[in-house]
């Protein structure tokens, strides 16, 4: 689906139709910091909220308005554009 903050935004806007599968739920981002040689952590540090929704993707991720697998998803984007184009 791309970067699910974008695609998030466009699915909250209704601009958009998703394809293809659920993203991780990953959307607070963070800064990684070196602990020592070995080790490093990463501490989230900015929360994306969107102004629809109130709320962001993390935990649950982006659902896509039609679920396939990421392999397909082009494919299948194709067919849903030309499907919608005729119809015109």
């Amino acid at each position: 689906m791309g970067h699910p903050g974008f695609s998030y935004d466009l699915k909250m806007l209704k601009r958009a139709t998703l394809v293809g599968e659920t993203t991780s739920g990953r959307s607070h981002m963070g800064m990684a910091h070196q602990i020592d040689d070995h080790f490093m952590i990463r501490v989230p540090g900015i929360r994306v909220i969107n102004p629809i929704s109130k709320t962001n993707w993390e935990g649950t991720g982006v659902e896509p308005d039609v679920k396939v697998k990421a392999a397909d998803a082009l494919e299948t984007a194709k067919k849903l554009a030309q499907s919608k184009l005729q119809k015109k």
